[in-house]
């Protein structure tokens, strides 16, 4: 996912990240963290930490689609689709 956001949010005439791209990886970090919180609190049995996490990782990945949507032009290809709250 960071790959994508490089090459969507990264301008070939500038040459350090933009600002959008930091933000990116950001969310993307903090979706990984709260996948391996998911899978810790489902290995000890803990339901409402793994639903804690998985609130917090949708919430990050949809600000990690909300930057790389305004990237997106028809002719690259649809825009990803929110996820959801439970």
């Amino acid at each position: 996912m960071v790959l994508l956001a490089t090459a969507l949010l990264t301008s070939p005439n500038y040459t350090g990240p933009p600002f959008e791209l930091l933000i990116a990886r950001y969310y993307i970090n903090e979706a990984a963290f709260s996948i391996k919180e998911i899978t810790e609190a489902l290995k000890s049995g803990d339901v409402e930490r793994a639903s804690a996490a998985w609130a917090y990782g949708a919430d990050s990945w949809n600000s990690y689609f909300t930057i790389v949507n305004n990237a997106i032009v028809p002719k690259v290809g649809e825009k990803f689709e929110m996820i959801e709250q439970c």
